[in-house]
């Protein structure tokens, strides 16, 4: 409409820049596509199998259709879903369906060249990998489901943890019923021969020194976990969430360019409303004393001064104030203003630094218990599914160590490369998603040291991880470009996004699972070498 009437225009506030910042999203839903040709070539090279590939992008293919049914059946049933869940649950569904697929079809190449045939190894695969995947997909479908517990995430909870369990279920029953009718012709045929000897395996003899230096190995760990854990409950971050957005936005140019000639002070005033209407004078004498205040409008003021017959203007029901600072509203310095105003008891102080302050007061009461719940309901179901809490503990604090780990790096990309300020709500959503996907490599490997463990139980650990050694990390690295694939995206909060989960999951894959679980396996072990 403005365009009928207007040769040379701005259009910015709120509205515009939600509007432009879903424009620039969709233009990049091309990085997925791209995506799936790499995840296929990534599970062909794993597998040494095409026509693993082939089966990988029919299934992710199906996963992320599901996905879409999902956000349909949330709407229906809470009403709206935020458009930027999209892009997050086709992440997740991305790298949890090629997980699974690769988990479960190593698992049979594995039952083949052990000498079993065709029928004995679909079955003990459909017995053992189905188990763990379905273990695996709860853990990760209740763990997202916390999403709901965050104001304003409610539709990202509701939408994964539907879309997470029906894919699940969709994988657990339809890869064994594959594998059942084709059989070997998913692998070719130099595939399906015996492993080399586990004790010439990398994983094995990075096994075998992190169980012999364990003290050693964790001590080095903790002693980078602590501050980094420490870091990340002090974390330094912004609640301006349009930080980071591409300057050449229409919304963004409009915003920068009342903000260079008025200044952001201007354009987001702090409001102000009183009912003691028989000490109005007093109020207004009393603001423009006040530290960083440089005037306003109101009763009896106007400007940087007080004047004696303006009451009238600046009454609807109560009597407010449009007051301007020196300072910006997202700084700590206009936060301790409002803070200074609040405490006044005839004044009640409104505006985008309030908005601030009480986000800030109702995140630091969820976020810690939300982060308690889910590591609650992480730890309960590889507990109870393994019946042993060590299993948990170990899981559970090998992910807070590669979160922190990662969260540290992350403000450091952010503030020296990046040149923004790490945004809020990026740790809180790198813990729930990190938590709820990172149990995923805890219970294959967990699933393989309890099957170790009825052998050999001295040998149960170094042989796990050889067994389990490559495929993990093969996944890690495929759930790393999945996640990773966020970055591509030209919006601060999706590049943020993007590059905490490749570091995240690229220490837990490389560090956590290699040196500190081996090593806290031992540690944790009783007398008769079991957990």
């Amino acid at each position: 409409m403005t365009s009928n009437y207007f040769n040379s225009f701005y259009i910015t506030g709120n509205g515009a820049i939600l509007y432009d910042t879903q424009s620039v999203t969709s233009k990049s839903g091309f990085a997925f596509g791209l995506i799936f040709v790499v995840l296929a070539i990534a599970v062909g090279i794993t597998l040494y199998s095409y026509r693993a590939s082939i089966l990988s992008l029919l299934f992710i293919s199906i996963s992320t259709l599901i996905g879409y049914l999902a956000i349909v059946m949330a709407g229906l049933l809470i009403g709206s879903v935020d458009y930027v869940v999209n892009y997050t649950l086709t992440a997740v569904l991305i790298g949890i369906t090629t997980d699974y697929l690769v988990f479960i079809l190593s698992r049979y190449k594995n039952e083949l060249s052990i000498g079993k045939s065709d029928n004995e190894a679909s079955l003990e695969t459909a017995k053992r990998a189905g188990k763990t995947v379905l273990i695996s997909g709860l853990t990760v479908g209740l763990s997202l489901l916390t999403f709901s517990l965050i104001p304003g995430f409610l539709s990202w909870g509701v939408v994964l943890v539907i879309s997470v369990l029906i894919t699940v279920t969709f994988i657990v029953t339809f890869v064994p019923s594959i594998i059942s009718i084709i059989g070997k012709k998913i692998l070719t045929n130099s595939e399906i021969r015996e492993n080399k000897p586990i004790r010439k395996s990398f994983f094995y003899r990075t096994a075998i020194a992190s169980v012999k230096h364990k003290f050693l190995v964790i001590g080095i760990i903790l002693a980078f976990a602590i501050p980094s854990i420490l870091f990340f409950i002090n974390l330094p971050t912004t609640y301006n969430i349009q930080s980071g957005l591409p300057n050449n936005l229409p919304s963004v140019q409009g915003l920068n360019y009342l903000e260079s000639k008025f200044g952001s002070n201007y354009i987001f005033p702090i409001y102000i409303i009183t009912n003691n209407t028989n000490n109005l004078n007093n109020i207004s004498s009393y603001l423009l004393t006040v530290k960083g205040m440089t005037g306003g409008f109101g009763p009896f003021l106007q400007g940087n001064s007080t004047v004696n017959n303006n009451i009238s203007e600046f009454k609807i029901g109560n009597y407010y104030y449009v007051l301007y600072s020196n300072y910006s509203p997202y700084s700590s310095e206009a936060i301790n203003l409002v803070q200074h105003l609040r405490q006044n008891k005839d004044l009640i102080v409104g505006g985008l630094t309030s908005t601030i302050i009480d986000q800030q007061r109702v995140n630091g009461v969820y976020y810690p218990l939300l982060e308690i719940l889910i590591t609650i309901v992480a730890a309960a179901v590889i507990g109870l599914s393994f019946k042993s809490i060590k299993y948990a503990l170990i899981s559970i604090s090998g992910v807070i160590i590669s979160i922190s780990w990662s969260t540290v790096l992350l403000y450091l990309i952010s503030t020296t490369l990046l040149h923004q300020q790490l945004i809020y709500l990026i740790p809180i959503i790198l813990f729930v998603i990190l938590m709820s996907l990172g149990s995923d490599y805890s219970t294959f490997i967990i699933s393989i040291v309890e099957e170790e463990s009825s052998k050999d139980v001295r040998e149960a650990v170094p042989n796990a991880f050889s067994k389990t050694g490559k495929i993990v990390t093969s996944l890690g690295i495929i759930l790393a470009i999945s996640l990773g694939v966020l970055a591509l995206i030209p919006v601060g909060f999706l590049e943020q996004l993007g590059i905490a989960f490749i570091v995240a999951i690229i220490l837990d894959t490389f560090i956590i699972r290699n040196f500190y679980f081996p090593a806290m396996l031992s540690i944790l072990k009783n007398k008769n070498n079991q957990l």
